[in-house]
């Protein structure tokens, strides 16, 4: 797997996201998600994000990385508001991930943001976080986010950014590339729509020859394409789903006219 820099730390291309996939309580589903790590650490996509939004996410993430800690990069968010609710909420994550260490925290849709990040900073300064981020799903709030970002006190952003959903890259992704600010991509796959709810069936011949076996790996791959993005967090709910992903992340980048087919190709099959 190739690397990327998400501001100063170096991350595989493809990570993987836990939104409503980990959000699981029985044994049986809990195993699946120990094989899904399993899959993560064989594969190279050791990113994993998780959000105490997510339900039991954290905890199982937690559960299911015990004795591999080492080899995975963690990130996480606040989402709530007041200090205390946040320290003790901040505290808890790192609890539910059984570690002392967080690679990323993030401040969850730029929830009382002016609250938490103090508190994230002083993490950062005793050594017990690596970056601290922000994100949104709304492109709404963009205009928000770019001041923040302009503020200096972050390192990454998370933001939506597919085929269909290019608002980002009006303002969002050059000035991340002018202040040196990692991107993580969430809803690479639409969530799930731009694979789920085609009419049509995509034509794959066009792109077999740049390694590309899947209309999944070709939405992937597309963003990649895009040279400001660190890393993308599809979720999934199953082990083989990894390793398709993962493919991608070996794959040269996409040429330009192999991309503006994928643009021209969704449409159609939509």
């Amino acid at each position: 797997m190739q690397t990327r820099k998400l501001s100063t730390l170096d991350v595989p291309p493809i990570g993987m996201g836990t939104w409503k996939t980990f959000d699981v309580r029985t044994e049986v589903e809990i195993d699946v998600r120990r094989e899904i790590i399993t899959a993560c650490v064989s594969e190279g996509v050791y990113f994993l994000d998780s959000s105490p939004m997510y339900g039991e996410s954290e905890s199982v993430v937690g559960i299911t990385t015990e004795g591999k800690r080492e080899r995975l990069q963690f990130a996480t968010k606040v989402w709530c508001t007041g200090e205390s609710q946040g320290k003790a909420e901040i505290a808890q994550s790192f609890e539910r991930f059984k570690t002392d260490y967080i690679d990323v925290f993030q401040i969850h849709n730029l929830l009382d943001w002016k609250t938490h990040l103090p508190t994230l900073e002083e993490l950062k300064e005793e050594g017990r976080i690596g970056l601290i981020g922000i994100t949104h799903y709304q492109t709404q709030a963009y205009p928000e986010m770019i001041q923040i970002m302009r503020g200096g006190r972050i390192s990454t952003i998370q933001i939506p950014y597919n085929v269909l959903e290019r608002t980002c890259e009006e303002e969002i992704l050059p000035l991340a590339e002018e202040l040196g600010i990692g991107v993580i991509v969430m809803q690479p796959l639409g969530v799930g729509r731009l694979v789920t709810d085609l009419r049509r069936e995509p034509d794959l011949k066009p792109l077999r020859a740049h390694g590309i076996e899947t209309w999944a790996q070709a939405l992937l791959a597309w963003i990649l394409a895009d040279a400001r993005v660190s890393v993308l967090i599809p979720a999934t709910s199953k082990p083989e789903r990894i390793r398709e992903n993962a493919a991608v992340g070996r794959l040269p980048v996409l040429p330009n006219e192999l991309r503006t087919y994928i643009e021209k190709e969704t449409q159609r099959c939509l």
